[in-house]
C-alpha cells in the first residue's frame, strides 16, 4: 500500500490555505437569506520527477466540530507522463522546456556509475531535445498561439535547463554555445519580421482610414492589400464615431 508523504500532507495543507484565502477574498452574500457562499478555485499540483509513490491527488480530511467530514482533494499532474506533443494538444504550452528536466534522472544514473560513453550519448540527445522545442516554440509563435515575448521566454527556458544540465552532469564544452546560438538564430529575425510586418498593417490600416469617404470597400481592400472584412470593420466603427 502507498502512502502520502509528509511533504505531500504538507503540501495539500498549503494548498487548502490558498485556496480557502482566494475562495474568501470573492465570498458572494444571498441577499434573500443572508448566507455567504465561498467558490473554492480549481487547483492542480504538479510533479515533475517521476515517482511511484505519487498518487493521482492530494486528499485532506476536514473533520468539523459536528464530525462532520469533507474531501478536500487536489487533483496531481505527472509531468513525467506528458510528452512535448500532449502538452502542445492540450495548449499548455509554459511547460513545453521543461521536457529537458525529464533527462535528469537518466544522468543522475550514469553519473553514479561515471558511464562516460552514456553520458556524452546523453549530451547529443539534450541537444537534440533542445532544438525540437525551439521549433516547437517557433512553430507556435508562427500560428500565433504564443506572443514574442512568450516566445522568448520559452527559448530562455531552453537555455537555463540545458546550462544546468550541462554543469551539473554533462560537462561538453560546447553545448551551451550551440543551444543559445540556435535559440538566438531562432528568435531575432522572428520577432523583427513579425514587428516590421506590424508596422506595415498598422500603416495600411491608417491609410484605409483616410480613404473611407473617397473610395468603395473593394477598391480600398485592392489598393492596400486588407481584407474586405478589415475595410468593413473600420468603416462601421467609423460611422459609429
Amino acid at each position: 500500500m502507498e502512502f502520502q508523504t509528509k511533504n505531500d500532507s504538507t503540501m495539500v495543507i498549503r494548498m487548502f490555505e490558498y485556496g480557502f484565502k482566494k475562495a474568501a477574498e470573492n465570498a458572494t452574500l444571498n441577499s434573500t437569506d443572508g448566507i455567504r457562499t465561498i467558490y473554492f478555485p480549481k487547483q492542480k499540483v504538479i510533479f515533475f520527477e517521476e515517482n511511484k509513490n505519487i498518487k493521482d491527488s492530494l486528499d485532506l480530511n476536514i473533520v468539523f466540530p459536528d464530525e462532520q467530514v469533507i474531501l478536500y482533494s487536489v487533483e496531481v499532474m505527472k509531468y513525467w507522463e506528458f510528452t512535448d506533443e500532449d502538452l502542445i494538444n492540450k495548449k499548455m504550452y509554459p511547460l513545453i522546456p521543461l521536457q529537458l528536466f525529464n533527462l535528469r534522472k537518466e544522468l543522475q544514473r550514469a553519473q553514479s556509475k561515471n558511464d562516460i560513453h552514456r553520458i556524452k550519448e546523453m549530451s547529443y540527445i539534450a541537444r537534440d531535445l533542445a532544438e525540437k522545442l525551439a521549433n516547437e516554440s517557433k512553430d507556435l509563435f508562427d500560428k500565433h498561439e504564443i506572443l514574442g515575448d512568450d516566445f522568448h521566454k520559452m527559448l530562455l527556458a531552453i537555455n537555463n535547463l540545458i546550462e544546468y544540465l550541462n554543469r551539473n552532469y554533462l560537462n561538453d564544452d560546447r553545448l551551451e554555445d550551440e543551444v543559445n546560438i540556435m535559440t538566438k538564430t531562432l528568435y531575432d529575425p522572428e520577432v523583427e519580421k513579425r514587428g516590421v510586418e506590424k508596422g506595415r498593417n498598422i500603416e495600411k490600416i491608417e491609410n484605409a482610414k483616410k480613404l473611407l469617404d473617397v473610395l468603395d470597400d473593394d477598391t480600398i481592400s485592392e489598393k492596400l492589400g486588407l481584407s474586405i472584412e478589415m475595410i468593413q470593420k473600420l468603416r462601421a466603427e467609423a460611422s459609429n464615431n
